[in-house]
């Protein structure tokens, strides 16, 4: 289940601007609990550069940012770049999700491309340590 914290569409702060390589114009900024087995364990805070990604409402970020984009905009999207780490879980943050024991949490900082290598999303998304799984392929080629 998906639980809308947060649905706006605002001014960028400069952090945002830096992390969407945005010189002006406006984001969307939602934030999104994710509900696993009845327990709140993921907190995704995505920004969406509202001039690529037009129209987004919350009825799409209940369901799904990517279908809207690819079937209502018809743009492709094509690849993302993250960055894993592990840090301390704010107070905020231990309020939102169903934190049990953990105060540390898994962020997953993600940039999300078209497929004309437009940036057009930066997420974070912080899990529950317990919850959280990494799978990898990876395949190397003769140079």
């Amino acid at each position: 289940r998906t639980i809308v914290h947060i649905f706006s569409e605002e001014e960028p702060n400069d952090e945002i601007k830096e992390a969407l390589y945005m010189d002006e114009g406006k984001v969307y900024h939602i934030e999104r609990i994710r509900e696993i087995d009845d327990e709140k364990v993921i907190l995704d805070i995505d920004y969406l550069n509202a001039a690529i990604i037009p129209g987004l409402s919350v009825k799409d970020a209940e369901n799904s940012l990517y279908e809207y984009i690819e079937k209502e905009l018809g743009l492709k999207i094509s690849f993302a770049r993250k960055e894993i780490t592990v840090v301390k879980a704010t107070e905020e943050e231990k309020e939102l999700l169903d934190m049990k024991d953990y105060d540390l949490l898994v962020c997953v900082k993600s940039y999300a491309y078209l497929e004309d290598a437009t940036l057009f999303q930066y997420t974070v998304s912080k899990h529950r340590p317990d919850k959280f799984r990494f799978v990898d392929f990876a395949r190397r080629s003769e140079l």
